[in-house]
């Protein structure tokens, strides 16, 4: 079980570090699509593993792709300014500044046609999640949902452990070199902390442990463990569709939670998901 835990890990790991990395270098919204592009792969590597697609799932992987470049596209200058203003709140001036750099309008997104390393590094993300995706179907059946999906989430804390660990040295060794000292002289003065507070900025927030708990119970335990359990019945491709709905449930709470009305071209996006939903399930 083990090793199945750990290949699930590596390409969840991979989805998730690709993605948060590109986004250093790939605007928002342009992110936000490139990362949807997965509905597409993940029917591709059944395809090419030797299973059969139905034509449905083709058409529905299509619609599905369409309607999430429709919301993915639509960015109203509120919803960006109320974006900033939350990073803001929870952030350092610093990091607030670069993630309004990062909140592009679809006109800007636009003009920015060229593909570049964070567009690579996002496409590359999602790829690892269609085969994480096409993976938990190939194993659900044969394991228990709690003993694996634990298993694989010990193993990502490991994986994320030894980023931020490799991250932290590359932090201290660049401040002691600007600092023109050693390591050890560093670590000695107590400056260290100064070098490490970039990593996380808001670690003596309240507001962001709740989240972090909150996404770890909800979005990151519960999920997974569903996710595998409807994995035995359905096929990845499907699969995938039917996850597109996070986007839907996303404006469903920013409307409940936020009051936040979504334009004609998300609610038109919305529609096309259901359909995609509708017609792969046939």
């Amino acid at each position: 079980m083990w090793s199945a835990a750990l290949e699930l890990a590596f390409w969840n790991f991979g989805a998730q570090g690709l993605i948060n990395a590109g986004l250093l270098f790939s605007p928002a919204a342009r992110a936000s699509f490139l990362t949807q592009t997965s509905v597409v792969m993940t029917p591709l590597i059944s395809a090419l593993a030797g299973e059969r697609v139905k034509s449905s799932v083709w058409g529905g992987c299509a619609l599905a792709l369409f309607g999430l470049g429709l919301i993915s596209t639509s960015h109203s200058p509120a919803t960006t300014d109320a974006a900033v203003d939350l990073a803001s709140a929870f952030t350092d001036d610093a990091i607030a500044s670069s993630s309004q750099r990062a909140l592009m309008t679809a006109s800007e997104v636009a003009t920015a046609s060229s593909l570049n390393r964070g567009d690579f590094m996002i496409l590359a993300g999602a790829l690892s999640w269609s085969t994480y995706i096409f993976r938990t179907s190939s194993v659900a059946k044969s394991y228990s949902e709690l003993d694996l999906q634990f298993s694989k989430n010990v193993l990502l804390a490991v994986m994320y452990f030894g980023w931020f660990l490799t991250t932290a040295v590359t932090s201290l060794l660049a401040a002691a070199a600007s600092a023109s000292t050693s390591l050890p002289s560093l670590l000695a003065s107590g400056t260290w902390m100064e070098a490490l507070a970039p990593l996380w900025s808001g670690w003596a927030s309240l507001p962001v442990w709740v989240l972090l708990a909150y996404s770890a119970v909800g979005p990151g335990a519960v999920a997974d463990l569903l996710q595998q359990s409807g994995q035995k019945e359905v096929s990845a491709s499907e699969s995938n569709i039917i996850l597109c709905f996070e986007s839907l449930f996303a404006a469903v709470c920013a409307f409940v939670f936020l009051g936040e009305v979504s334009s004609a071209k998300e609610m038109t996006g919305g529609l096309f998901i259901v359909m995609a939903a509708i017609l792969a399930s046939k």
